[in-house]
């Protein structure tokens, strides 16, 4: 976490600067959409490969097409392991994300986005059951990336608001042994940027 904290520092002193020379706009960022767990295991207990996911965040333009980008989005599904003794099992990722966001123009105002960066995902897995108390589990602090590809267009002339869509592809490793494996994940999501001058 120390680490984390660490890179988030450097990556915010290193921007500043440029962002008070240039006077950008601050931009508020809300989504949600679909999270595909990669998971095998969480996956096979679930009976489905998607659930909802949702977040939000800021980006801060330091070139006229890029931008630094951080945001937090939570995923939480639950399934039922044996219907008879009432077992189920839990599944919550918290996801920062820290990187940036290249915007390029694709035809008339629409913009294809490219992102990526590093990213610290939280896991915590519960398992419970009427005949058994609850036991949860959280996954070794580690830090992992992602990136991203999307398109968004404005809704306004003056560029207050603009409406985006993005795939992105979070990878995360557990070497933990009570939940080993991939906690990343595709996640399809759709949003909107409020720009704040």
């Amino acid at each position: 976490m120390k680490l984390f904290l660490s890179i988030i520092t450097v990556i915010f002193l290193f921007f500043t600067p440029v962002l008070e020379a240039q006077q950008q706009p601050f931009i508020f960022t809300l989504y949600g959409g679909l999270f595909l767990p990669s998971n095998q295991q969480f996956r096979s207990h679930a009976q489905s490969s998607s659930d909802i996911i949702w977040g939000g965040g800021i980006c801060l333009p330091f070139k006229s097409s890029l931008y630094a980008a951080g945001d937090i989005s939570f995923f939480r599904a639950k399934a039922v392991v044996e219907s008879q003794t009432d077992s189920s099992i839990e599944l919550f990722e918290r996801f920062i994300h820290i990187g940036i966001i290249n915007k390029q123009i694709l035809s008339g105002n629409v913009f294809i986005r490219l992102s990526g960066g590093l990213s610290y995902v939280s896991v915590k897995q519960t398992i419970s059951s009427f005949r058994t108390p609850e036991k949860s589990i959280e996954a070794d602090k580690k830090l992992g990336y992602y990136g991203g590809i999307g398109l968004e267009q404005p809704l306004d002339e003056e560029g207050h608001l603009s409406i985006f869509g993005d795939v992105v592809y979070d990878y995360r490793r557990s070497q933990q042994k009570q939940l080993y494996g991939d906690f990343g994940g595709i996640r399809i999501v759709f949003g909107v940027h409020l720009f704040m001058f």
